[in-house]
């Protein structure tokens, strides 16, 4: 298959692929991947409970793990300095 592309629309999905990691192929592979999962959007049925809680956190586990903030971070004198 060969799509033409304007070169500003194809310099948009280039960067888009580098910034997850993929190929401009590979990052058009899963686009028409996600979006032939479902032929036709209005019969798509509601994510059950369970669904939709495994799906959110996987997108939650995506997220690199940030060091916990400490205690005097969160006292009013550091959340308004200009008070004190």
């Amino acid at each position: 298959m060969t799509l033409t592309l304007a070169p500003e629309i194809e310099a948009r999905l280039a960067a888009l692929a580098q910034s997850r990691g993929l190929t401009v192929e590979g990052f058009l592979a899963s686009v028409v991947r996600s979006e032939s999962e479902v032929s036709d959007p209005r019969q798509a049925r509601p994510l059950t409970g369970v669904e939709w809680t495994a799906q959110f956190e996987q997108w939650a586990d995506s997220f690199h793990e940030a060091p916990p903030v400490p205690d005097a971070a969160l006292s009013r004198e550091n959340l308004y300095p200009d008070r004190w």
